[in-house]
């Protein structure tokens, strides 16, 4: 049987692979799911963001009151003034990061021989980061009991999307976090 020879624009059967068409078709389906997922992923990387920043605020809290107990001497944790990083900022915000150090003299201060224990940047992503009442600075005894009066420090993603989160304070010492804002 002699070979038949087909057309040049006659597709054969053992041709394989897409059409223009079809590969469009992929392509806009893909960019309508991208198009209604990616919202919904920024406002979970928003959280992550805004619980990771909780997290190591009470982290380092939980570590200032520890050493305050363990070495019987003051601890402090401050917000850094973003003006001059050594100092502790005398506003309310937290934006710039923080230290924890041991404050051997009692006077809030971190002065020069004071041993930091932590210091953390700022958390990216935050958009609110402010301590009612201020300034923002937690002074804890040696004992590790607190010397404010129930300090509340609001902490709220970029964007305002997600719901703000409270770290709570009380005379004890101990922190705990409430996504409603305390009375």
């Amino acid at each position: 049987m002699p070979p038949q020879h087909t057309h040049p624009c006659e597709r054969s059967s053992d041709v394989k692979g897409v059409t223009l068409i079809e590969l469009l078709v992929a392509i806009a389906v893909l960019a309508v799911l991208l198009g209604v997922g990616i919202p919904s992923f920024g406002s979970t990387l928003a959280r992550w963001r805004q619980q990771s920043a909780v997290d190591a605020f009470v982290a380092d809290l939980r570590l200032a009151r520890s050493s305050a107990t363990r070495s019987s001497r003051p601890v402090v944790m401050c917000a850094i003034d973003p003006a001059d990083q050594n100092r502790c900022h005398a506003g309310a915000q937290w934006t710039a990061g923080w230290r924890v150090f041991a404050d051997t003299n009692d006077n809030r201060r971190f002065d020069a021989g004071e041993t930091e224990i932590a210091r953390r940047p700022a958390p990216a992503g935050m958009g609110t980061f402010t301590q009612d009442p201020a300034p923002a600075l937690l002074a804890f005894r040696g004992n590790g009991t607190f010397n404010e009066l129930n300090p509340t420090i609001t902490l709220q993603a970029s964007g305002g999307t997600v719901q703000p989160q409270y770290v709570i304070l009380n005379r004890v010492g101990r922190a705990r976090v409430s996504h409603e804002r305390p009375g």
